[in-house]
């Protein structure tokens, strides 16, 4: 018994728990400074954490494998039923609430389209048919990212596209695709920004085309080239339709504050009014902040949601540019654990999995960081392990620790 004890603590990595103990210790100090009621909530999630810890250590690595597919489908029943059940919160009706217990099935989704992607690129049998595992695996982000969207949380389904870069990682798409992504995500923000978007849309097109005709001018390539340029068309013809019905005012309005300012007397008394105010609190905390509690725009309450989305200027008007590099440092070392560890593992579906936690903790972390600085929409992505509420803190903390505990077996294993 005391053997195996041994093993079991030298085979986890202590680096990664580490650094999750200070995170959620300092995420929890700031919670604490904004709302006493909402930190003291916070640590109760926090405790009940070490029960879903304890609980992902007791499943060996097969059982995530395959149990996989009915986790992802039993979390497609609760995204389709939240549209019939679910509790309309902030104008998304996103949220089964019994009592005083409330659940966001979008958080649990992001664990099971994890193992779900995990399972499907590690399968032998596709591994020959890229095609096949590029339409499986596009089904399998696509379909819960739509119900998230339709309900509508379009943050969350933001989400769900860094499993493209999992995808890319294990070459099932290219940058091409990438690119493609990319470059219709443009053209959505485009059509709702400016009404000349076909000007924008076709001279773009025209340089495209010049420079990769140029580059390759096969018969393949020219058909691919035609069959973008169509489908991206047809995406442009739609878009403002598409945003018109499942978009509110206030989500374009978001975009819009990017292109303009949220000083414009249109925008700083309503929808521009966060941004405002986390900037202001940032900025006033100068080098070494206005120390622990003592923040006057968090103490004054000035900026709404300030505990979930905008809980970052809260560290930099407390902890100043010394505490807001810090964490940003201390966020960096986690995702880099998480890819070098990924990319040791010996077993493909926990190669995998890493590399779909690792994603999806940078595209919290980077888009969250982006919104409160004004370089990103404000699209309610919370921060890691900061940002308050327990569907999203147990969600974060799972992912983390099936990880780990993948690596800890794939140390063990003497393959």
């Amino acid at each position: 018994m005391k053997r195996k004890n041994k093993i079991l603590l030298r085979n986890i990595d202590w680096w990664i728990v580490v650094i999750y103990i200070f995170m959620t210790f300092f995420g929890y100090m700031n919670l604490y400074s904004v709302s006493h009621e909402k930190g003291e909530k916070q640590l109760i999630w926090i405790l009940f954490s070490f029960i879903f810890i304890f609980l992902v250590f007791l499943l060996k690595p097969i059982h995530y494998k395959y149990f996989s597919f009915f986790l992802f489908l039993f979390t497609i029943f609760l995204l389709i039923g939240v549209f019939f059940f679910g509790k309309n919160i902030n104008g998304a009706k996103s949220w089964y609430v019994l009592g005083a217990i409330s659940f966001q099935p979008s958080e649990l989704s992001k664990i099971s389209t994890s193992l779900m992607i995990a399972h499907i690129l590690s399968q032998e049998n596709l591994q020959k048919n890229k095609n096949v595992l590029l339409f499986v695996s596009i089904i399998l982000i696509i379909f819960p990212s739509l119900l998230i969207f339709f309900q509508p949380d379009p943050g969350t389904s933001l989400v769900f596209f860094s499993f493209i870069l999992t995808l890319y990682r294990q070459g099932v798409v290219s940058g091409y695709f990438i690119f493609f992504l990319l470059f219709l995500v443009f053209l959505f923000v485009i059509s709702l920004l400016i009404s000349f978007w076909i000007i924008i849309f076709c001279l773009f097109s025209i340089l495209f085309f010049i420079f990769f005709l140029k580059k390759n001018r096969s018969i393949k390539n020219l058909f691919f080239y035609l069959f973008f340029f169509l489908l991206s068309s047809i995406f442009v013809i739609f878009s403002p339709i598409f945003s018109d019905k499942f978009l509110k005012p206030y989500h374009k309005n978001r975009i819009n504050i990017l292109f303009q300012n949220e000083f414009d007397r249109k925008y700083r008394d309503n929808v521009g009014y966060n941004l405002l105010y986390s900037k202001t609190a940032i900025g006033s905390g100068k080098f070494f902040g206005k120390g622990y509690q003592k923040g006057t725009i968090t103490k004054g309450k000035f900026v709404p949601e300030q505990h979930t989305d905008y809980i970052f200027c809260t560290v930099g008007e407390e902890w100043g540019f010394i505490g807001s590099v810090t964490l940003i440092i201390f966020y960096l070392l986690l995702i880099s654990r998480i890819y070098f560890l990924s990319e040791k593992q010996k077993n493909v579906f926990g190669k995998i999995f890493g590399y779909s936690v690792g994603n999806i903790l940078f595209t919290h972390f980077f888009i969250n960081l982006s919104m409160v600085m004004g370089l990103f929409p404000t699209i309610g992505i919370v921060l890691p392990f900061f940002s308050y509420g327990g569907s999203s803190f147990w969600s974060f903390t799972i992912l983390l620790f099936i990880f780990i505990r993948l690596d800890y077996s794939d140390q063990s294993s003497l393959i």
